[in-house]
Parts: C-alpha cells; sequence; structure tokens
C-alpha cells in the first residue's frame, strides 16, 4: 500500500471517530427543567351568569386560573336542590354544566364548589364557596347574628358555616368572620346550622382542637341565632385535692370550675357520723367549708351532681383525707373595699363591698354606718354575707355631699372566733348631680 492510501485512510477514521463523539455527545444532553413547580392554589375566577341571577338558559360557566381535573371536579361540586341529569363539559380552564332537566320555579339552587377540586396538577381549590342562582323568584329568607368566641384568641379567625337540610343534605357553604354574621339568598325551609374554626386549615373539623357550633333552626323569613363558637370537652368534674387550713375550715380543688353541685357531705369516717357544715363558699374550680371541730385521724368527702358549663356532671366524688386537728388562731384582716378608703361614690344608695382575709360567718359580722358629721347611725342591709366579701347598701338615700363612714368593728370574728385587731373605718363621700327630691 503507498504511503498516499494509508493517509487516505487514517484520515478517515479520523473523521468517523469525530462524527461518532459529536453524535455521542448529543445524544447525552438532558432535556431543560422546566422552571419552578406549580404549587399555587386553584382560584375561581369568573362566573356566568352572575351570583343570584337568572339561570335562565340552564347552564352555568365557571372559570378557573387553571385547568381542571375532570375526576376531581366531579367529586367537589354538590347542587341543591339535586340536580341528576346534567353534562358538563372540560375546556381547559373553563368548565360548563348544562341542565338537562326541569328545575324547581321559583327557588334558589345552590352551587358549592369544594377543595376536593383540584388542577391538573393536583392543587386544591383554594377554599369551599357556594354560588346561588334563582330560578325564577329569588327567596331572601335569611339567617344572622353574633359570634361569641369561647377563646378570645380566636376573635376574628374564619368561620366555616353550612347549612345542611333537615334530612341532612348539604345546602350550602359561607366563610364568615368578625362580631357578627349573615347568610342571605334562603330558600323558606328548616336548616342544621353547622359552623367551626379551620385552625389546622386541613378543611375539617377536628373535634379535639377546634371550636364548633351546631343548631337546628326552624323556618322563618329572619331567623336570629348567635353563634357560640366553643371548644367540645367530656372531661367530667371531680374532686381533685382537698386542703386542710384548720380543724373547722377544709378547701375542695376540682379539677375544673363548676356551675352547681346538689350536695356536699363531710364524714366522721371512724365514727361514721356527718359533720355539720354551717359554711359552704364555692367559687369556680374551689369549695370553701366551714365545719364543726374535727379530731379524727380520717375524713370523707362527698360531692353530688357537680356539672360545669359544658353540661357534663358527675353523680358522685369523693375522697378521703387525714382530718386536721390544728386550731385556727389568725385574726382576720380586711384586704379590698371599693369603693377605696377616702373616695367619693356617685351613688346616694352605693354597694360598699369589703373582702376579708377568710369567711367570717353572718353571725359573727358587727358593722355600722354613720354619718360623720352628726354621728347618726344609717340603716342598712346586707346584700352579701357568710364569705370572704361582704356587700352592704343603705337602705334609704344618703345625704348629698356629708362624709360617711363604714365601720367594721372589732367585735367582728371568724368561725373559731378570732376578732378584727382594731375596727376598720371606710370613709366615703356620697354625691349626686341630680339627686331625687323627696316629696313635702
Amino acid at each position: 500500500m503507498s504511503k498516499d492510501s494509508k493517509h487516505l485512510n487514517w484520515s478517515l477514521f479520523l473523521i468517523i471517530v469525530a462524527v461518532s463523539i459529536v453524535l455521542s455527545s448529543c445524544g447525552s444532553k438532558q432535556s431543560p427543567t422546566g422552571g419552578k413547580e406549580d404549587i399555587d392554589k386553584l382560584k375561581l375566577l369568573a362566573v356566568f351568569p352572575e351570583e343570584f341571577a337568572e339561570i335562565s338558559e340552564q347552564k352555568v360557566e365557571l372559570s378557573f386560573s387553571k385547568a381542571i381535573d375532570r375526576a376531581a371536579f366531579v367529586k367537589g361540586l354538590y347542587i341543591y336542590p339535586a340536580i341528576v341529569n346534567k353534562k358538563i363539559y372540560y375546556e381547559a380552564n373553563i368548565i360548563t354544566i348544562k341542565f338537562l332537566e326541569s328545575l324547581e320555579p321559583d327557588t334558589n339552587y345552590y352551587m358549592t364548589l369544594t377543595t376536593r377540586i383540584k388542577d391538573v396538577r393536583g392543587n386544591t381549590l383554594d377554599k369551599n364557596q357556594t354560588i346561588v342562582f334563582k330560578h325564577g323568584k329569588l327567596q331572601s329568607n335569611r339567617i344572622s347574628g353574633i359570634i361569641n368566641y369561647e377563646k378570645p384568641a380566636d376573635n376574628g379567625l374564619p368561620i366555616m358555616v353550612n347549612l345542611l337540610s333537615a334530612d341532612s343534605v348539604w345546602v350550602m357553604a359561607k366563610n364568615v368572620s368578625g362580631k357578627s354574621y349573615e347568610i342571605e339568598a334562603l330558600n323558606p325551609m328548616n336548616y342544621i346550622l353547622r359552623a367551626y374554626i379551620d385552625k389546622n386549615l386541613n378543611g375539617r373539623y377536628d373535634a379535639d382542637s377546634e371550636p364548633y357550633n351546631e343548631a337546628n333552626l326552624e323556618q322563618a323569613p329572619i331567623i336570629t341565632y348567635n353563634l357560640n363558637m366553643a371548644y367540645a370537652d367530656t372531661v367530667k368534674p371531680v374532686i381533685k385535692s382537698i386542703q386542710a387550713v384548720s380543724n373547722r375550715e377544709y378547701e375542695i380543688i376540682l379539677n375544673k370550675p363548676i356551675v352547681s353541685y346538689k350536695k356536699i357531705t363531710v364524714t366522721d369516717d371512724d365514727k361514721q357520723k356527718k359533720l355539720d357544715i354551717p359554711i359552704v363558699n364555692h367559687i369556680a374550680d374551689r369549695i370553701t367549708l366551714l365545719t364543726a371541730e374535727t379530731d379524727s385521724t380520717k375524713l370523707r368527702f362527698e360531692l353530688t351532681n357537680a356539672a360545669d358549663k359544658k353540661g357534663n356532671i358527675t353523680e358522685l366524688s369523693s375522697k378521703i383525707i387525714s382530718a386536721s386537728t390544728v386550731p385556727d388562731k389568725t385574726a382576720p384582716q380586711v384586704m379590698t373595699t371599693i369603693p377605696r378608703n377616702g373616695a367619693s361614690v356617685n351613688n346616694l344608695m352605693p354597694t360598699l363591698e369589703v373582702t376579708f382575709s377568710e369567711i367570717i360567718p353572718a353571725s359573727k359580722f358587727k358593722a355600722a354606718v354613720k354619718e360623720v358629721e352628726t354621728d347618726k347611725n344609717i340603716p342598712f342591709k346586707i346584700i352579701k354575707s357568710n364569705s370572704k366579701t361582704y356587700q352592704i347598701q343603705p337602705e334609704k338615700e344618703l345625704s348629698n355631699y356629708k362624709t360617711c363612714v363604714l365601720v367594721i368593728e372589732d367585735e367582728t370574728s371568724d368561725i373559731s372566733g378570732n376578732k378584727l385587731s382594731s375596727d376598720f373605718k371606710l370613709v366615703f363621700l356620697p354625691i349626686s348631680r341630680n339627686p331625687i327630691q323627696e316629696k313635702p
């Protein structure tokens, strides 16, 4: 073979190798990544006909922000009253629903779109929403009221209100918030109202962590119903502990506040004899008992039919503790007063309030109300007694602009006979800009 042939063959070989490398390189190139992933929620942009309009053509057109997943749309669409015979046309992000049956006359139709509706990438609709249409005369019944929140922190959070028919078929959904709410354009019928705050944004009510309200509402043109957004509570009230303050005073501490109870008994467990309880003072989750002197080793406390504000009732809760044999030797003190000492009151028949360091029996309370200038005694009545707080009110109007004094005498004592260290005086000045003139 000549040198020229060898050179030609070598050149051809190099060309073939170069072409192979280029082709191989082109084949290994990857496609572009396609940009940022679509995670935006699906939104409803427009409705035709517009809300509250007549559906005379028996069809509704919905425009969304993105193309719709057909199967998901069917699962997430609800219409009330139900329209069974209908056809749905899909064109990317535009959905047309055509009704193929006669509609009820003078009836509002509610089309609810739920968060089960998704776009083709799986992003859900941003919220449950109901669109109202009319067929014939627009029905105008409504439900409204104020909104109360059990927890102040929930104030202003959006509330999902669902209305159902009397046979529990979903009619419509509406988001409300603020201090009041209103749902308009309702058909005349009975409703079941269910409302909750979706705090974890999962699209459903979670009984263990979210407030809820449910009510049956009878048909009326205007229904007034206040939403009370309260948390579920199934815990029954029971005695948590009992503190022996002295041989005549015991404090029952409950696991939660109660609003009522039927009876409290204290039994000498050694002698199987019930103790006298002259005074019972109940505030929220604490019940203070003043009893006969205790000298036994064990006492049984029984509380019957204790009820909390949610209606949870405990038929019987009991606890046995060691009785105290230590007598109370501490003198009571005046802790606070209303009004404060030396203040004026804008009422000629004021309610004076005195709070002691411990419960004072009514039989041990000694007091007088006097006019300072004349030292004249003023008749009064006791509004609240047998507790730490006493409320006193003059039986007649006091003289305008004449200083008075409430004297809690040093003979005032607790159930064990411990007395105030000295008289306590509350000086006050009654003032009225428009005093009632006595008739001659």
